[in-house]
């Protein structure tokens, strides 16, 4: 069921994305790109799914040394 959360995620950075990308096109004067914005959402929302598990792994380490 933790498989869900990351396509939530991804799902909901690809909706604000596209919604940041139309408003930043608009602001800028330049033409709105769906592809482009859904593309840069996917990667932002992959990286922001993987920081929290390797901080995860990175503590539990450190409490496994401390504890040895």
């Amino acid at each position: 069921m933790e498989e869900m959360r990351y396509i939530a995620v991804i799902f909901w950075s690809v909706m604000l994305g596209q919604v940041a990308g139309f408003i930043g096109g608009a602001l800028n004067q330049q033409t709105f790109s769906m592809s482009y914005s859904a593309i840069v959402s996917v990667v932002f929302a992959i990286i922001f799914s993987v920081i929290p598990l390797i901080l995860d792994s990175s503590v539990k380490d450190a409490n496994n040394e401390k504890n040895a």
